[in-house]
């Protein structure tokens, strides 16, 4: 019998199943007990379907030919709850929904066929719902005459079924699982007629969805036909006037029409909706706001991490087109889910808090504050598009990107494919139904994060990958394009050695270290973040008493850098230049000046040098502009300065921690004040 974790097991299994046992067990977090346990439920699972069972065969695992066959037109899972047991987080949802489009009083008794649970497991599970119910402002209430029913306003009770519904189709089975609902209230049809109208509308508009949102946006629509209560939606004059004139106002109102049996308006409204937040391409710059909110959120950007980014035509353009879903869905208040933030958060901590600052236009412009899920969309964007140090010739091997995913995460793909591969000649990112019409002597080889059929090598990929992934990927590429001259070295070999002669204290951090220093492409100048205490030393700390004019500041500020040779003399004139060309924008406020230039400008090594001057002084002679703190930065790329300028920022951002550096007499201070805030 199946479980979510049994569950994928045979996921990982079977989409990488050259991987080894250990390899799969760090990344799953699994011991090799809770291995062979959760593949005996596989297994038996299998058996239980006549399929041959997953052997391990010296550490690998050996899927027989016919299942691999059957996995790739897809499994016949005949779902039931004899089959797969429903975690405990999970049946709270399924209960929500189960309630949301019932069609007759709902009894415990109910909870208990649905979810193949006692009586007092399914009790649990409804007090829990009626948890998880109040945070959405709602109610799960008895009675006997009615049974469970739910109480609050219909939009709160919408925007929590929608994120039921997203948060289920990131789990595994989590479409059999809201199948198992529709099975229970014999509406498992109503599923093809919407997805036959929704297609045929797609078909007349010549409009194109995001493959991944697509089906999230039939559930959606769904659950909202199957409760027949649209008339119950409420929007303010506002959000119908915003939404009747956008173009896919018509073509919302049309499918309206056909879905729903009463014409009341409220349907077009929320099928409108639905449309513009699952959109792929938006060529029509018909919200011209949203084009200045780009470009706005792209100078917050580079304000905030003082990288002047590259290609801002491309940039706005892409941006646009995640700007525009987003825009709406915060809006409209529509729950996002995210199964990556975990990893985004971590991974891209100092990315994510500079992304978090740009996006406070948005947050103005919409009155509503930005969800970290949605920020953590938005982080992917913005890496994705850092610009890279250097750019090799790539050799004649060309391949194709595919991804269902939106735009943020299939840029994060492949700017991640380009870092692995850089002797690689990578296409823009294709959906799946366009690559069918692209000449198979276009490409050598295609990355996907989708099944593809194909008669070049296909490799199926996350659209963020871990370390272990990455070294799977590339030993896989390796083997089939050896003129990439990849290093085909086995991460999980090299792991056995080291455990056989050493103990290993942190097992997940040596891992990462050595696919790094095996696979990464030469070390890049900028593949390690320093804090600020190891830039900002002793060394690079003055304090003067000198009464001097912006220039000879700047100056005075940046000849620790010069000095050690961390810049050459050209830079400090280079940051004098921008000041009079640019203008004040050093000046980030309270007194506080970051003067700067691009790597090329002159830059040897990453540093940062610091000055604070008794007597004020006026950046470009401006009384408005007064300026006693300057901290020149050299940075050399887009990335090895951010976690030592969030840190910055962080300090600066804190009045009692300013106050306490701007009164600093000696460099030991300074020192003691930027520790304690790292250890904070």
């Amino acid at each position: 019998m199946f479980d979510e974790r049994a569950y994928k097991l045979f996921e990982e299994i079977t989409t990488h199943n050259k991987m080894s046992k250990f390899e799969v067990m760090r990344e799953l977090n699994l011991s090799e007990r809770q291995l062979q346990y959760d593949l005996d439920k596989v297994n038996d699972t299998l058996q239980m379907m006549d399929l041959p069972m997953i052997k391990i065969n010296k550490d690998n695992f050996f899927i027989d030919p016919s299942l691999k066959k059957r996995i790739q037109i897809g499994l016949p899972l005949d779902f039931n709850t004899k089959q797969f047991v429903i975690a405990e987080d999970t049946r709270s949802l399924l209960i929500y929904l189960y309630t949301y489009i019932r069609t007759e009083p709902v009894s415990n008794y109910h909870y208990q066929l649905l979810l193949g649970v006692s009586k007092n497991t399914a009790l649990t599970d409804v007090k829990k719902t009626k948890l998880n119910c109040e945070k959405w402002n709602i109610s799960l209430v008895y009675s006997r005459k009615e049974g469970y029913y739910l109480t609050g306003s219909e939009n709160d009770k919408w925007k929590f079924a929608s994120y039921c519904i997203d948060y289920l189709l990131t789990q595994p089975l989590g479409k059999e699982l809201i199948n198992l609902i529709l099975k229970a209230w014999r509406k498992e049809n109503q599923l093809t007629h919407v997805q036959q109208l929704v297609e045929e509308a797609l078909i007349r508009t010549n409009l194109k969805l995001v493959k991944s949102r697509k089906i999230e946006m039939l559930m959606h629509i769904l659950f909202v036909k199957l409760r027949n209560k649209t008339d119950k939606l409420n929007y303010t004059e506002f959000e119908k006037q915003l939404l009747e004139r956008q173009l896919l106002f018509k073509k919302g109102k049309q499918l309206a029409d056909s879905l729903f049996n009463e014409k009341a308006i409220n349907g077009s409204y929320f099928l409108t909706v639905q449309l513009l937040i699952t959109q792929q391409e938006i060529e029509d710059k018909e919200n011209p706001f949203l084009e200045e909110l780009a470009e706005q959120i792209i100078e917050e950007f580079e304000k905030s991490t003082l990288l002047p980014l590259k290609n801002k035509p491309q940039l706005k353009n892409s941006l646009y087109n995640h700007l525009v879903p987003a825009f709406f869905r915060i809006t409209f208040e529509i729950p996002l889910v995210n199964p990556m933030i975990k990893r985004i958060k971590t991974e891209y901590a100092d990315l994510f808090g500079f992304v978090k600052r740009a996006l406070e236009p948005l947050s103005a412009l919409t009155g509503k504050t930005i969800s970290e899920t949605e920020i953590s969309f938005f982080t992917l964007h913005f890496g994705g598009y850092l610009e890279r140090n250097e750019e090799k010739e790539p050799e004649k091997i060309n391949a194709l990107v595919v991804c269902s995913n939106g735009v943020s995460t299939s840029i994060m793909l492949r700017s991640q494919l380009q870092d692995m591969f850089p002797s690689i000649r990578f296409s823009r990112v294709h959906a799946i139904e366009q690559i069918y019409h692209i000449p198979i002597t276009e490409y050598d080889l295609i990355f996907s994060t989708v099944e593809v059929i194909s008669i070049k090598p296909v490799y199926r990929v996350k659209p963020l990958l871990t370390d272990i992934e990455k070294n799977y990927l590339i030993q896989s590429v390796a083997t089939q394009f050896p003129r990439l001259n990849l290093r085909n070295i086995s991460i999980d070999q090299l792991m056995k050695i080291i455990h056989k002669y050493t103990e290993v204290k942190d097992e997940d951090k040596m891992l990462s270290e050595l696919v790094n220093l095996i696979h990464s492409k030469e070390i890049e100048k900028g593949s390690y973040k320093p804090m600020l205490s190891e830039l900002l030393t002793k060394d690079m700390i003055q304090f003067t008493n000198e009464e001097m004019d912006w220039k000879k500041a700047i100056a005075k500020a940046a000849q620790p850098l010069v000095e050690s040779n961390k810049v050459q003399s050209g830079y400090v004139d280079a940051m004098i230049k921008n000041v009079e060309e640019i203008g004040t924008y050093i000046h980030i406020g309270k007194g506080i000046a970051i003067p700067h230039a691009r790597p090329e400008a002159g830059v040897n090594s990453l540093g940062i040098s610091f000055l604070r001057t008794t007597t004020p002084v006026l950046l470009l002679d401006k009384e408005e502009h007064k300026i006693d703190i300057f901290i020149c930065l050299a940075a050399i790329d887009n990335q090895a300065h951010l976690k030592a300028l969030a840190q910055i920022t962080k300090l600066l951002s804190n009045d009692t921690t300013l106050n306490a550096i701007k009164e600093s007499k000696t460099a030991e201070e300074i020192i003691s004040i930027i520790k304690k805030g790292e250890d904070e």
